[in-house]
């Protein structure tokens, strides 16, 4: 089973991607003076991530990993159900982005590494899918 996926870039527009259930429709989710300063926003079975800027991104997804995140800006922990097999990730406007994550709980944990930190160069979005 894949315990990471390759790095994969994404457009970010309106200061946000979002995670939902693969084969469905990304649903509008409305940010909340609480939503925004928690860093994430939730809506039945997806959750909207902030992103700190509109630009090119990398977000890269790692299943059950025990490799520490050393350099971030922020991070928020949130649990997620996948009810298939899979999951999509898209911005408003941009490409979706598909992972082949197993049905089942999770604690996603949302790491946002800039620019400047971030071994790619770009600001780096590093999703760790903890089993539960």
């Amino acid at each position: 089973m894949i315990k990471s996926w390759k790095p994969q870039e994404l457009t970010i527009s309106y200061h946000q991607f979002t995670v939902f259930q693969r084969g469905s429709a990304p649903p509008v989710i409305d940010w909340t003076d609480e939503a925004i300063e928690k860093g994430y926003a939730e809506a039945a079975e997806a959750i909207s991530f902030e992103a700190q800027r509109n630009s090119k991104v990398y977000i890269l997804l790692r299943l059950n990993s025990s490799e520490t995140v050393a350099s971030y800006e922020k991070k928020v922990t949130v649990p997620f159900h996948v009810t298939n097999d899979g999951i999509e990730i898209e911005s408003i406007m941009s490409k979706r982005l598909s992972f082949d994550l197993p049905k089942g709980d999770y604690q996603f944990t949302c790491y946002t590494v800039p620019a400047e930190l971030s071994d790619l160069h770009a600001d780096t979005y590093i999703i760790d899918a903890v089993s539960v």
